[in-house]
């Protein structure tokens, strides 16, 4: 070595040994410029900047030496050093949530390790863990993709990595893939149960996933972990909320079993859920489960014992317990509350021989000087049953109102408000008819009267619009192609649900405008197979083949016919047949569709809605709350990146809200393919309502498949709080 590199080097280190960096580095680089290719020289120079911390500089003295010789063990040594160096700066960033810093840094590591040929003397853990927190600290940026690509390259060099595991179905998460969200999240809490962020996040993402049963249970082992993780009783909140809204849902929908479940779900998630319980309750009493309707009404009572609507409950699942006892003194409990209830009233009268409709209670003594009136003027049989009709109405129980209003009718046949309040339940149910014939009832009675007027042409507006009537100098071989079609579709809809002479009705029409619609023979065998007629079901189908020999749905039919005679001839039952008949429909409307695409036009296809946006309560008053006596509206709007979306309704759940007026049901004709649609929904607080949050989830409905089946598109959660008139709000106590 030449004597002047050396004197160089050898003084440099002396410098390096006395912590004199800044003398010691001119001399190194003085060595190394008057020979480029000594390695000891950048091993040292690299030293001097690492103990000065100058990271970059140290690098690219490092990368150098490695050039010249990659097993060169000082130099490699060095690069480890400098890889840890820039990890522990990156963390300390990350931990002063200096994000971008943190990534800088995080990311020269991982290039610096990239840049070494021979990676194999770099420690694959190290690298791991650095891409783990990379990924972190992205997540923290919110730039979840980047988070998501770092943390993948975590987990493939270590399957167990809990953090890289954790922070993946985070991103997940938050990104919007619960489902990718899933496996990684359980994975991360194998390895560490008590992760209670792993189980939070669990839980949102079965949440988001539409998996509540899931959810609730990785919420509840999130505050068992830990009882005072707000993130996690406020996630606790919306999922009970969401519980309770079907179980409303269900309730009104009468699927007691799913309703049971939802309502158990909430009160476990949320034991003081007075309403939840109250609801339970109701839903086993429908149910005739006596037992379980008592448990959970003493529970509603323990919580809330002002509420007279569950003292009622009570009482009727005593009674059907035959427990007469129990349920006369439940009974006259809810009277002590309001003595005047009455439900608690008439039930009381049918059970208890000792009470009369006089007797009145002690709550609400009346004044020396103030004589009972009601004993004196008892108000009206009629007006009674109307105003608990009324009551019932109101909260969606359309059998209870029905029966008020009937027995109002039986006592008073001219009560005209009864026969237009009966026909506007009938309406809600979708019972036209019956609507129909209580808004006649009513106008034969006062002919001038407004509300039965208004029903009458909501009943028009709900009823589907008939089909053009045929010119009258129109002959019947001038049917065309489109009308054969529609009444192809009728007889379809008749067979698919099961009414057979009506099918058989309009598929005979056809044939008669059309001899030659081998459909139509295929309808009407089906039709026939239908009501048994096995023998015109043959014929039917035999005059269907010959008009196309080839059709396979038909000879799939003769065999159906032959199958349901050998069924009848050992006993079988008509529903066996019958099923598979609901079968060959499914193929039915397959070869109607392929013959005559567009038959069914309000089935959607290639259906693609969504609420973009969470909805906006637009009230007058500016303080963002709903006002007593306020009229808001819920706007919101609706994307259509599908085809064109026919026949959606917009849901508003729960369908009852005790203070508030809406109209739950809107119907959209057509949302034109890639449209936005922009909804608005009046909302009126009632003059004298109670404050209270409200938690609501807008519906889109829509009918898909080959028979418009009618399934919920998309949702979204809308929450907002009302304000009453006076203070001090109580606790509902009802539906």
């Amino acid at each position: 070595m030449n004597a002047i590199i050396e004197a160089h080097y050898n003084l440099g280190i002396a410098y390096l040994e006395a912590g004199q960096y800044d003398r010691a580095i001119p001399e190194f680089e003085a060595a190394i410029k008057l020979d480029a290719n000594f390695i000891g020289a950048h091993c040292a120079l690299c030293r001097a900047y690492l103990e000065q911390n100058e990271l970059e500089k140290a690098s690219v003295a490092v990368t150098t030496a490695l050039k010249l010789d990659a097993t060169h063990q000082p130099a490699l040594l060095l690069h480890g050093t400098i890889i840890e160096a820039y990890r522990d700066q990156g963390k300390t960033y990350l931990d002063d949530k200096r994000h971008t810093e943190a990534v800088t840094a995080f990311q020269k590591a991982i290039n610096l390790d990239a840049n070494l040929e021979d990676s194999s003397h770099t420690s694959p853990l190290e690298t791991t863990h650095i891409y783990a927190h990379l990924g972190a600290a992205y997540i923290d940026m919110q730039a979840y993709q980047n988070a998501i690509d770092a943390l993948e390259k975590a987990i493939a060099a270590d399957p167990d990595l809990v953090d890289a595991r954790y922070h993946l179905g985070h991103a997940y998460v938050e990104q919007g893939h619960p489902n990718k969200a899933i496996p990684h999240l359980e994975r991360a809490i194998s390895i560490s149960p008590n992760l209670k962020r792993a189980h939070y996040n669990l839980a949102r993402a079965y949440q988001e996933s539409g998996n509540l049963e899931a959810a609730t249970h990785a919420v509840t082992e999130t505050l068992r972990i830990d009882s005072n993780y707000q993130p996690a009783r406020a996630l606790t909140d919306t999922i009970k909320q969401t519980h309770y809204n079907i179980g409303i849902t269900d309730l009104n929908d009468e699927n007691y079993s799913e309703a049971a479940s939802a309502f158990q779900n909430a009160v476990t998630l949320d034991p003081d859920f007075t309403i939840a319980h109250y609801n339970l309750g109701l839903t086993y009493l429908k149910m005739e489960k006596y037992s379980r309707a008592v448990d959970a009404l003493k529970k509603t009572i323990a919580l809330d014992s002002t509420s007279k609507t569950a003292y009622h409950a009570l009482a009727l699942a005593y009674f059907g317990q035959q427990k007469l006892e129990k349920a006369r003194k439940t009974a006259r409990d809810a009277l002590k509350l309001d003595a005047n209830y009455q439900p608690v009233r008439f039930f009381l009268e049918a059970i208890d021989p000792s009470f009369t409709p006089s007797e009145t209670q002690t709550t609400e003594p009346s004044e020396p000087d103030q004589p009972a009136v009601p004993e004196s003027n008892p108000k009206p049989r009629h007006e009674t049953h109307y105003e608990l009709g009324i009551v019932y109405r109101d909260a969606k129980r359309h059998t209870e109102a029905i029966s008020e209003f009937k027995k109002a009718i039986d006592s008073d046949p001219n009560f005209v408000d009864a026969h237009t309040s009966l026909g506007e339940v009938y309406l809600e149910m979708g019972q036209l008819d019956d609507a129909e014939n209580a808004a006649v009832a009513a106008l034969r009675i006062e002919a001038n009267s407004e509300p039965a007027r208004r029903l009458l042409d909501a009943i028009k507006q709900a009823r589907p619009a008939p089909p053009p009537e045929k010119p009258p100098e129109q002959t019947k071989t001038a049917l065309v192609p489109r009308d054969r079609n529609r009444d192809l579709e009728r007889g379809l809809i008749f067979l698919n649900n099961r009414k057979y002479d009506q099918a058989v009705a309009v598929f005979r029409k056809v044939i008669q405008e059309d001899a030659n619609s081998v459909e139509a023979y295929y309808g009407l065998g089906q039709a026939y197979l239908g009501i048994e007629a096995y023998d015109d079901a043959k014929a039917a189908a035999d005059e269907a083949l010959k008009r196309n020999p080839k059709h396979q749905p038909t000879h799939e039919l003769i065999q159906l016919i032959k199958l349901a005679r050998n069924r009848e001839r050992k006993g079988d039952s008509r529903k066996k047949v019958l099923a598979y008949v609901v079968i060959l429909g499914v193929v039915a409307v397959g070869a109607f569709i392929a013959i005559n695409p567009g038959i069914i036009p309000w089935s959607n296809w290639n259906l693609n809605l969504s609420i973009p946006e969470k909805p906006i309560l637009d009230e007058p008053s500016g303080n963002d709350f709903l006002d007593a006596g306020e009229t808001a509206h819920l706007n919101f709007i609706i994307h259509n990146s599908g085809n064109d979306a026919r026949n959606i309704e917009i849901r508003i759940q729960p369908s009852f809200i005790d203070g508030l007026n809406f109209e739950n049901l809107t119907k959209i004709k057509k949302i034109p393919k890639n449209r936005n649609m922009n909804i608005s929904i009046p909302m009126t607080a009632k003059q004298n309502t109670k404050g209270k949050s409200v938690a609501l989830q807008v519906r889109l409905l829509g009918p898909i498949g080959l028979f418009g089946e009618k399934k919920i598109i998309a949702t979204k959660d809308f929450s907002f709080k009302i304000i009453p008139i006076t203070p001090n709000p109580e606790l509902p106590s009802g539906r």
